[in-house]
C-alpha cells in the first residue's frame, strides 16, 4: 500500500476520482498545447511560404517555450539548437586573439556577480590590473567592437554613450520592458496602469513618471544609470525627444518623451479627407520586398521622423497628429508630410497648405533621400536573415508613385514614367495628375552639359591655378584610377602616384594626389583641361562643376542671410542636404579628415543626423577655429553648390524670422 499523504490511501474511491479527473485534465491541456503548437508553427510557415526568408527558418524542431518558466524543459532544447545553428556560421572556429580571454572572463565574473552594467573607467581599471599584459587603447577598442558585434555585451562608441559598457545586454531589454511593455505586465501597479493608458491615447511618456517607476525597489539599477539607458533609448529611437526651443531658438528639453510603438489610437482627425486634398498632395511608396512590415520597423521608422520633424497639431482642439502606425509632421508652415505604415507598404505624402504645384522638387528630392536611407538602415535589423558570407540582398524596399487619392492610392511603377506622357489619369480614382508633379519626389537629372560660353571655354579661367576647395570638388568627380591617369599625364611619376597617401577613402587619396600635382608643376585649369581631354575619359564640362554655381539673389530675405543659425534653424536645414553629406561638407570648407571624423562618430546613423552633426561641427568649431561668422548665407551657398535651390532655405526658414 502506497501512502500518498499520511490520511488517505490509495485504495480510497474518492481519492482515485479525484486522481483520475487531475490525470484527465493534464492531458487535456498537453493536447490543448500540442494542437496550439501545430497551429502556430503551421501559421508561421504559411506567413513565409513564397518570401526569401523561407529558406532561412529554424523551426523544425517546433520548440514552444512557456517564457514565464524558467525551468521549462524545452528551454535545454533550445539552447541546444541555438548551439547547433551557431556552429554553421561561417565564423565559427575562427581565431580569437588570446589576449581577449582575461577580459572575458572578467565580464563572466560581473555578470555572475550581477553586475550587468559598468563605465569605461572603471573597464580600463579592469584592464590595467591585468597579469599577463593589458590591452592597449587601441585594442581595448577593437575587442568592445568585437564583443558588441557577436551580442556578448553592448557599447555604443559614440559621443554621450561611449561611457559605459552594458556587460548583459539583458539589463537594457529589462529597463525597456518595464516602460514599453504589454498591458497584461502592468496589472496591479497603478503607476504603470496610469502610465500605460496615457501612451497608448497620446503617444507620449513624462519623463518625470519614468523616473518615479524606476525609483522602485527592482528598478533601482535602471535609476542608478538613468541618463545613460535613457540616451540608449533615444538613440535607438526606442524614445523620442520632442523639438522644443527657447526664446534665442536654442534647443531644450521637453518634460516628455514621444513613444511611437505604444500608441493605440487611430486617425479619426479627418486630415486626409480635408478640403482639396487630392489637388495639394502627392505621394510615393515604398514597397516591401517581403511578404509584410514587421510593426517594429514601423515604429523606428516613424520614430525617425518624431526626430526629424515636428508633429503636427491639427484640428479645433490642437491635437498632436501621432496615431497607431501614422502621424502627420510640420515641414515648414504650408507644408506637411503624412506618414502611414500599412502591412506591406508604407505611404508618405507631402501636404501643401494650397496647391501641390507650390511643392518645390529640390524639397521633395530631399525628404525622399532621407526617408529612403532611413528605411534601408532600420530594415538591415530585419532583413538581415543570413551571415552567409556569399549571401547579397537586393533592395529591402522598392519605390513607387502614388496617386493623390487619401484612401488606397494607385501606384505607378517608376520605369512606367517613360510610357506616360505628361498627364497620368489613376485607374482606380480616375484623378488626373501632372507627372511633373508627381514625380518631385526624385531630383532632375544632372548632365555634363554646359552652355555657350562656359568656364572651360574661357581663356581668363583656364590660366587660373585652382584652389583647396576646386580640387575637393574635383576630388568627387572622379574615381581613383581615373585621378592617378590625370596625375601621371599631369607631370607626377608613377612612382610618385603609387606611394601616395595611403588611405582607404579614394575621394581623400584623390584629394592629395591632385594637391600634389597642382603643388609640383604649378598646374591651372588648362592643365586639367589638356589631362582630361587627353585621357579620353568623359566631356570636359564636367569641369565646370568646379566653380560652376547658381546665381544667387540675396536681396530678398536680407534680414535673414547674415543671421548666425540656431539650433532650429540647422534642426530645419539638416534635412534639406539629403544624400549629398560630403559634398556639403566640402563647400563648407571643411577637409577630408572632419568628413572621417563624423563619420566615424556616426557609425552608420542616418543621413539627417549626419547632416547636423556637419553643420554643429561647421557652425561650433569650424568657423570658430578660423575666426569665420557662420551665417545663412554661407549655408545657402553650399546648398546651391550641391544643386539645391536657395528658395527652399528661404521657405524653409522664413517663418523664424
Amino acid at each position: 500500500m502506497i501512502v500518498l499523504d499520511g490520511s488517505r490511501k490509495l485504495d480510497d474511491p474518492v481519492r482515485m476520482n479525484n486522481i483520475s479527473q487531475e490525470r484527465v485534465e493534464i492531458k487535456q491541456q498537453e493536447n490543448e498545447v500540442e494542437h496550439r503548437r501545430l497551429e502556430i508553427f503551421r501559421a508561421i510557415r504559411q506567413m513565409f511560404e513564397h518570401t526569401p526568408f523561407k529558406n532561412h527558418l529554424v523551426i523544425d524542431d517546433s520548440i514552444f517555450v512557456n517564457a514565464k518558466n524558467r525551468h521549462d524543459l524545452e528551454m535545454e532544447r533550445i539552447k541546444d539548437v541555438i548551439r547547433s545553428e551557431s556552429e554553421k556560421q561561417p565564423t565559427w572556429g575562427e581565431p580569437l586573439p588570446k589576449c581577449f580571454i582575461p577580459l572575458e572572463l572578467e565580464f563572466a565574473s560581473l555578470i555572475k556577480r550581477n553586475i550587468p552594467l559598468i563605465t569605461l573607467d572603471h573597464l580600463n581599471l579592469i584592464n590595467l590590473l591585468q597579469s599577463i599584459r593589458p590591452l592597449s587603447k587601441t585594442e581595448l577598442k577593437v575587442f568592445l567592437k568585437f564583443q558588441h558585434s557577436i551580442g556578448k555585451v553592448l557599447y555604443f562608441d559614440e559621443e554621450n554613450l561611449d561611457t559605459h559598457v552594458v556587460v548583459s545586454p539583458t539589463f537594457l531589454i529589462n529597463a525597456f520592458k518595464s516602460i514599453v511593455t504589454d498591458r497584461r505586465f502592468c496589472e496591479g501597479d497603478s503607476n504603470r496602469e496610469v502610465l500605460w493608458d496615457i501612451m497608448g491615447k497620446k503617444g507620449v511618456v513624462s519623463k518625470t513618471a519614468i523616473q518615479n517607476i524606476w525609483k522602485k525597489t527592482q528598478y533601482r539599477e535602471f535609476y542608478k544609470n538613468k541618463d545613460y539607458v535613457l540616451d540608449v533609448m533615444t538613440r535607438l529611437d526606442i524614445l523620442v525627444d520632442p523639438k522644443r526651443y527657447d526664446n534665442d531658438r536654442k534647443r531644450i528639453p521637453a518634460d516628455f518623451y514621444y513613444i511611437a510603438s505604444m500608441v493605440r489610437t487611430n486617425d479619426d482627425s479627418g486630415y486626409l479627407q480635408s478640403a482639396s486634398f487630392t489637388h495639394r498632395s502627392i505621394a510615393i511608396a515604398f514597397q516591401s520586398s517581403s511578404l509584410m512590415i514587421p510593426p517594429a520597423l514601423s515604429f523606428r521608422f516613424i520614430s525617425y521622423c518624431l526626430y526629424v520633424w515636428a508633429v503636427k497639431k491639427y484640428g479645433q482642439t490642437n491635437k498632436d497628429m501621432l496615431f497607431h502606425r501614422s502621424a502627420v509632421f510640420t515641414v515648414d508652415p504650408s507644408l506637411d508630410l503624412h506618414i502611414l505604415c500599412e502591412d506591406k507598404r508604407i505611404i508618405a505624402r507631402l501636404v501643401h497648405a494650397r496647391t501641390n504645384s507650390l511643392i518645390m522638387r529640390d524639397l521633395a528630392s530631399s525628404i525622399t533621400e532621407c526617408l529612403t536611407s532611413a528605411l534601408e538602415k532600420i530594415s538591415q535589423l530585419y532583413i538581415r536573415a543570413s551571415s552567409d558570407q556569399h549571401h547579397t540582398s537586393n533592395a529591402s524596399f522598392i519605390t513607387r508613385i502614388c496617386c493623390n487619392a487619401p484612401d488606397n492610392p494607385c501606384v505607378l511603377q517608376v520605369n512606367e514614367l517613360p510610357d506616360i506622357g505628361d498627364i497620368w489619369i489613376c485607374p482606380a480614382h480616375g484623378i488626373e495628375h501632372k507627372i511633373h508633379i508627381i514625380t518631385s519626389w526624385f531630383s532632375g537629372k544632372n548632365e555634363d552639359k554646359c552652355d555657350a560660353g562656359c568656364p572651360v571655354t574661357n581663356e581668363d579661367f583656364l590660366k587660373v591655378t585652382p584652389s583647396d576647395i576646386h580640387l575637393r570638388r574635383m576630388s568627387l568627380l572622379y574615381s581613383r584610377d581615373n585621378v592617378r591617369e590625370l596625375a601621371i599625364r599631369l607631370g607626377l611619376s608613377t612612382t610618385d602616384v603609387d606611394n601616395m597617401l595611403d588611405t582607404d577613402d579614394p575621394r581623400k587619396w584623390n584629394f592629395e594626389v591632385l594637391r600634389q600635382c597642382r603643388n609640383s608643376v604649378n598646374m591651372t585649369f588648362n592643365h586639367i583641361k589638356e589631362a582630361v581631354e587627353a585621357s579620353g575619359q568623359d566631356s570636359i564640362h564636367r569641369l565646370c562643376k568646379l566653380v560652376k554655381g547658381v546665381s544667387i539673389d540675396f536681396e530678398t530675405q536680407q534680414e535673414m542671410w547674415d543671421l548666425v543659425p540656431t539650433d532650429e534653424h540647422i534642426d530645419r536645414l539638416a534635412p534639406l542636404v539629403g544624400n549629398n553629406s560630403l559634398p556639403f561638407l566640402i563647400e563648407l570648407g571643411m577637409e577630408f579628415q572632419t568628413w572621417e571624423q563624423i563619420s566615424y562618430r556616426q557609425n552608420e546613423r542616418d543621413l539627417v543626423r549626419l547632416n547636423k552633426d556637419i553643420l554643429e561641427e561647421w557652425r561650433n568649431k569650424f568657423c570658430t577655429k578660423h575666426s569665420l561668422k557662420p551665417t545663412l548665407r554661407t549655408i545657402a551657398q553650399a546648398l546651391s553648390y550641391i544643386g539645391k535651390s536657395v528658395k527652399i532655405v528661404e521657405n524653409t526658414l522664413s517663418d523664424l524670422l
